[in-house]
């Protein structure tokens, strides 16, 4: 008599389903809206025995959710900043259409004898949500109730009223390693496997910086440990701690070099260098080399300062400057660079202009020869604003992208990248290169580039490791950025066959393949192997194994990352060929 049926409601828009972020596990159907379940009730206008009736009844108040005991926590607010565990309350509401039919003889909305009347009702409850995933507790595509709630966030029990009491978050077991080591700074340089400490709530949480290369992001905006979008991917967290790693002090005075006379006090105005050294209480400081010696003249960054106590204790300027020994007295000033003690270099290279210079091109500027730094440094090497001491808007920009190496008289010729060295050749050359998509060139992939035409002589580049790679079909080896996709390998000489990968015997056997991949599989997880076929005659099939979180969503997205599309490779990782 009476059917409680789910409604056939329609989707959310495409173009709000693609700005979604990705998930590892991608929602297959959407509501109506983010926070509201729609729910259809047809009832049939004839008798219903009462004995009927009640059973009706029951049966539709056994789908009721169950009601909690439990308090509400704080409601969620997109943008606030949440960690695990963290529990907030969210309005769910819950709309219910009853479809009527009645008879009828006329009217536009009479069909086949029948008028269909519908009545919606909404009922609103409040549930709490406990936070799972950090990195998007916060991000308003993950409302609690929304779409794709359920991949940061899960519901505890039931419906809840009134206030709850704070929640008491288990304090993790600790790291193994004594007290707690220096408090995350953004925007720092943390070396690979670096430890950092995280204050949290009723404890601090210890991290560690991923391996190179990846810990060049540790100290980004948005890779944050602890609770940002992007943390976990370079983070991992070790335990926690209390106090502070002993010892925490200055060096041992006694163990220190003499460094005789001291130099001056450090002033806040001075315009502070690698190398350049000042006293304090009797030690001796000297600015570290660059990255670290653009902060030994920022406020914040004076020796021996510090800010906070205990496990709050922060010395920022231990990243600017190091201890290197006791003095007495005065000496003269030794504010770098001092034209003398640089190494005299010979003839003077080119002047410097706006092209595309590498790791170790050299250029001159007013009797002084600098060098080019390695990448990603390079790459801004022949831009404009980073010409080797100029006076400009951007007088210090030139550091990020150049090293003074010495000084120099009368000219030489270029020393421009790449140079031809017989004496460091790879053999015979491979194909030149040619622009492409940017899965044309895949890690290892060798291509040739011509120096001079008379006579003829060329240089061998190598494609660098995914997702580098990407860059090779897009860009020369000598066109500025093409060093993101190619390393320099080496001189040539004559030809040989392509090198393009990958070449299906070298790859590794996999015995029995797994099931072909499907473009409509939403189920992938990671580790999942699939089966793709190359080609049919002769049969040969290579396998594909699901990337690891967070690139696991991309697996279940369809078409769009087939394993050798355009964006395949980030989500699907080539293992070998296979038989059977």
């Amino acid at each position: 008599p009476n059917r409680l049926i789910s409604s056939s409601a329609p989707s959310q828009r495409d173009d709000d389903h693609q700005s979604a972020p990705p998930l590892r596990h991608q929602p297959t159907n959407s509501s109506h809206a983010p926070n509201r379940i729609r729910l259809r009730r047809t009832a049939a206008m004839f008798r219903i025995q009462p004995i009927a009736l009640a059973a009706a009844l029951h049966g539709l108040a056994s789908l009721a959710p169950s009601v909690s005991a439990a308090g509400c926590y704080p409601a969620w607010v997109a943008g606030a900043s949440y960690s695990d565990g963290d529990m907030v309350s969210r309005v769910k509401t819950t709309e219910t259409v009853t479809t009527t039919l009645t008879d009828c003889t006329s009217g536009s909305d009479c069909v086949n004898g029948k008028r269909v009347t519908e009545t919606t009702t909404t009922d609103s409850k409040t549930y709490n949500f406990s936070c799972n995933e950090a990195g998007w507790c916060s991000n308003a595509a993950y409302d609690p109730v929304g779409q794709y709630g359920g991949s940061a966030w899960g519901q505890e029990g039931g419906e809840c009223s009134g206030t709850a009491t704070a929640a008491t978050v288990p304090v993790p077991a600790t790291w193994g390693n004594g007290g707690c080591p220096k408090t995350y700074a953004s925007g720092t340089d943390y070396a690979p496997m670096a430890v950092v400490s995280v204050v949290k709530t009723g404890y601090t949480m210890v991290y560690q910086c991923a391996s190179e290369p990846s810990n060049l992001f540790c100290g980004m905006s948005g890779y944050e440990p602890g609770n940002s979008q992007y943390g976990s991917t370079v983070w991992t967290s070790l335990g926690s701690c209390t106090g502070t790693i002993s010892p925490t002090t200055s060096p041992n005075y006694v163990a220190l070099a003499d460094e005789g006379g001291c130099p001056g006090a450090f002033d806040g105005g001075a315009d502070y260098e690698q190398g350049d050294k000042i006293s304090l209480d009797g030690l001796v400081y000297q600015c570290r080399p660059w990255p670290a010696s653009a902060h030994c003249s920022q406020t914040g960054y004076e020796p021996g300062t510090s800010l906070g106590t205990g496990a709050q204790l922060v010395e920022h300027w231990r990243e600017a400057w190091s201890v290197v020994g006791y003095c007495e007295g005065t000496i003269a000033p030794t504010t770098s660079p001092v034209f003398v003690s640089l190494a005299d270099v010979g003839g003077c290279p080119d002047d410097w202009s706006v092209q595309t210079y590498e790791e170790g091109d050299r250029v001159h500027s007013m009797g002084l020869v600098y060098a080019c730094k390695s990448w990603p440094h390079s790459g801004n090497c022949g831009q404009a604003g980073f010409e080797p001491n100029v006076n400009s808007a951007t007088a210090d920009a030139w550091k990020m992208a150049w090293t003074v190496v010495g000084h120099c008289s009368g000219s030489r010729g270029p020393t421009a990248s790449p140079s031809y060295d017989p004496a460091n050749s790879v053999g015979a050359c491979p194909e030149e290169w040619s622009g492409g998509a940017h899965t044309k060139y895949e890690e290892g992939d060798l291509v040739a580039v011509t120096v001079s035409a008379v006579p003829l002589r060329q240089v061998a580049y190598r494609c660098k490791a995914w997702p580098f790679s990407g860059y090779c079909g897009q860009l020369s080896p000598l066109v500025f950025g093409g060093d993101q996709g190619w390393a320099f390998a080496g001189s040539c000489d004559g030809s040989i066959g392509p090198t393009i990968s990958p070449n299906f015997q070298q790859l590794a056997f996999v015995p029995g393949c797994p099931a072909e991949w499907n473009p409509f599989t939403t189920d992938y997880e990671a580790g999942d192997t699939v089966a793709y076929t190359v080609s049919d005659e002769p049969a040969r099939k290579i396998v594909y194994k699901c990337r690891d979180w967070p690139n696991t969503g991309y697996c279940n997205q369809g078409s769009g990352f087939e394993p050798t599309a355009q964006y395949g490779k980030m989500a699907w990782a080539l293992v070998g060929a296979c038989v059977g």
